[in-house]
């Protein structure tokens, strides 16, 4: 565990962001040395060397540090607004466990998430990703999704998300083209008046269409 929150407290510092910066300062200076520019302790490589990578670690370091933080901040205002700060503290260790391709112990960990916390469907959303992304089973993905979707008091931001998501999976890995006009029928209801449902009302119609012109 300990391992684990060091690995994340080291990437959310910048540190892996200073690592790549101090890395294309090593091979932008040595480019400049053989083509001959006119930079600073040409005598006197070395010590460019070394200087070029400081610059570039604390450059990048201070890069990745505002922008996973900014990244951060800007996730858990649409996903978890209620965390007040709590999320790195809670669930790093299971970003920490994605970051090491323990995909398998990750879902294990957002689901036990999902038991502990019955009225927050972000961990059954999180959960649902993996399954689909790394995981490579579409039943068990569209399953964590319906089960997101049903918690009661979802906000319109979740229900938009995971609704496109089992629309997405009904058309494509799970190819049942039947369930996916049933599931745009009542995401329509559902976000009538709405960007979304007008967006869906539209695919709706299409695919319809092409159902009818393919004959079923």
């Amino acid at each position: 565990m300990d391992r684990d929150r060091h690995l994340v407290d080291w990437l959310h510092a910048g540190n892996y962001h200073g690592a790549w910066g101090a890395a294309v300062m090593v091979i932008f200076s040595g480019v400049a040395l053989g083509a001959g520019f006119p930079v600073p302790l040409r005598g006197h490589p070395a010590i460019l060397v070394v200087l070029a990578a400081a610059i570039g670690f604390f450059v990048g370091k201070a890069v990745g540090s505002a922008v996973l933080g900014t990244s951060g901040r800007a996730a858990q205002s649409v996903y978890m607004p209620s965390a007040k700060g709590s999320y790195v503290t809670q669930h790093s260790h299971i970003d920490a466990l994605e970051a090491r391709g323990n995909y398998a112990g990750a879902v294990d960990a957002w689901e036990k998430v999902a038991i502990a916390q019955p009225g927050n469907p972000w961990p059954l959303i999180r959960a649902g990703e993996l399954y689909l992304r790394t995981l490579n089973d579409p039943a068990l993905a569209l399953d964590r999704f319906r089960g997101a979707r049903d918690i009661p008091g979802i906000t319109r931001e979740h229900h938009v998300y995971v609704s496109q998501k089992i629309i997405d999976l009904y058309l494509g890995p799970l190819g049942d083209h039947g369930r996916a006009l049933v599931e745009l029928r009542r995401f329509v209801e559902v976000h009538a008046g709405t960007r979304e449902g007008a967006l869906a009302r539209e695919a709706l119609a299409r695919l319809k269409a092409e159902r009818d012109a393919a004959g079923g």
